[in-house]
């Protein structure tokens, strides 16, 4: 959080930061990490002696496509076994995460994360969700004015104008709102 707070205020077209500029083109249905897209398996992993499987994070046997050696590459990345790996990530969402108000954003993030309980004792939960849901809705206002000022047609970096005009109305006293539990004066409100 800090650091997009920072950025934010000072950075905002200047120092690129992949969480931030792959959540802002979420926010335009483009999904640029497989982390956060609604489905997966367009980063298959293939070994020294041909084998590929369904995903960096899956090489193990039962994500085993094949061998390139034996069948054509397109053959197995466009094969039902590839599609359903992909598809499995949307499909098999907790009830937790299909409900969630920034799904949009994080789709459940990594298949290879999800292997605690959800709030309701269902398997499959991804265990940075807390993290997840902290991070995606502390930005959603700022988010949302930079998605509308692209959507003008307008530099995201105009955000920083505003946030500064609403850091000027907050009192030194106030409450960060990074949410870090310091005063502003204390935390990004320091000059």
């Amino acid at each position: 959080m800090d650091i997009y707070e920072e950025w934010i205020r000072h950075d905002v077209g200047k120092v690129y930061v992949q969480l931030f500029d792959v959540t802002l083109h979420a926010y335009f249905g483009q999904y640029l990490l497989c982390i956060h897209a609604p489905t997966c398996g367009y980063g298959p992993a293939l070994e020294y002696n041909g084998d590929l499987y369904a995903c960096d994070h899956f090489v193990e046997p039962g994500f085993l496509l094949g061998n390139i050696h034996e069948t054509h590459m397109i053959e197995l990345v466009a094969s039902p076994q590839q599609r359903a790996f992909g598809d499995n990530k949307r499909d098999r969402l907790t009830r937790q995460c299909q409900t969630c108000d920034v799904r949009a954003l994080c789709n459940g993030g990594c298949p290879k994360d999800r292997f605690i309980l959800s709030h309701d004792g269902e398997e499959g939960q991804n265990y940075l969700c807390a993290g997840l849901y902290f991070f995606f809705d502390h930005v959603r206002p700022t988010m949302n004015i930079m998605a509308q000022l692209v959507q003008r047609k307008q530099p995201a970096a105009g955000v920083m104008q505003m946030v500064a005009a609403a850091d000027d109305k907050r009192g030194r006293n106030d409450p960060c709102p990074c949410k870090s539990g310091k005063k502003f004066k204390q935390c990004h409100g320091k000059a």
